[in-house]
């Protein structure tokens, strides 16, 4: 005969809820650091592909800022690879990201963009932005493409769809209903640059690279197919607290995270290039020292 005890319910109980847990996304909140990186992490259940709610090609994961005292690097998580979504019905038979915006005004994004205060960058070469080439952009004004991408019309229309078919939607550090973007309206989701004025280059970085530096989405089960990187001169934007956020061009999914730059402030580390020469010295690639330990802060 077998005894169930207080205990061994008690165990199976804790091991059932861990079990839970653990499939669960990790959330991050705003100002979540982790070997020196800031995490966002978005739902994992509100990116619209067709009739695919979650999981999709347009579900983005995360986003992750890191600085040193001069560069900033930026790595996003999600299943939307650089080259887009062939869609037919898009004007250009392609739906890409959206550009990501940094705003330091203090402002909502419908304020600072009518009074030109936003910092742009364009990283995605085939979108549908109005600047010429990928960069970081100054006195920034942003506009819709959701129209000519098959997309939503506001970011209501999003999340009644996405609520409709028992998703979550969110918007990474911001809640999916948060005043900062403007919520209704005909085609106020703002995603894609304007008008800027040209300030600085960006530098495409691997997955690679990104694991040298200390990326790890993983540690929030944030694992969609793509991780994209890219850095920038930090002397291209001003110092001070901002929230940054993109789009997809068809607004079937977004994220936004807070945080801020100091200029000059963060300890120096070794440009990608000269880390890879380093682990290549070693015949070593991703693994040519000890791994520093990860350290939490959560505000």
């Amino acid at each position: 005969m077998t005894f169930i005890t207080r205990n061994s319910i008690h165990c199976t109980y804790s091991v059932a809820v861990l079990a839970i847990i653990a499939l669960q996304p990790q959330t991050a909140t705003a100002a979540t650091l982790s070997n020196g990186w800031n995490y966002a992490i978005d739902s994992f259940s509100d990116g619209v592909t067709g009739d695919k709610i979650g999981g999709g090609e347009f579900e983005f994961y995360g986003i992750a800022i890191k600085e040193t005292s001069d560069t900033a690097f930026i790595a996003i998580n999600s299943n939307l690879s650089l080259a887009g979504y062939a869609d037919p019905l898009a004007q250009r038979g392609n739906i890409n990201y959206g550009d990501l915006f940094f705003n330091f005004s203090g402002q909502n994004f419908k304020t600072a963009n009518a009074n030109g205060s936003l910092f742009g960058i364009r990283f995605a070469g085939g979108n549908d932005s109005s600047v010429a080439t990928t960069g970081v952009y100054s006195n920034v004004t942003a506009k819709n493409v959701s129209q000519i991408n098959s997309g939503f019309t506001n970011i209501s229309q999003f999340n009644d769809r996405v609520l409709s078919a028992g998703g979550t939607p969110s918007m990474g550090d911001l809640a999916a209903t948060d005043p900062y973007f403007e919520q209704t309206g005909n085609l106020t989701v703002l995603n894609s640059i304007a008008t800027g004025t040209k300030v600085g280059e960006i530098n495409l970085l691997t997955p690679a690279t990104l694991s040298v530096l200390g990326l790890n989405f993983a540690q929030f089960n944030a694992v969609g197919s793509q991780t994209i990187g890219f850095s920038f001169n930090k002397s291209s934007m001003p110092s001070g607290n901002y929230i940054a956020n993109f789009f997809a061009e068809c607004a079937n999914d977004a994220i936004a995270i807070k945080g801020s730059f100091e200029q000059g402030s963060a300890e120096p580390v070794p440009e990608p290039a000269t880390i890879f020469g380093t682990l290549a010295g070693f015949g070593i690639l991703g693994i040519g020292g000890a791994k520093r330990k990860i350290k939490r802060k959560i505000a």
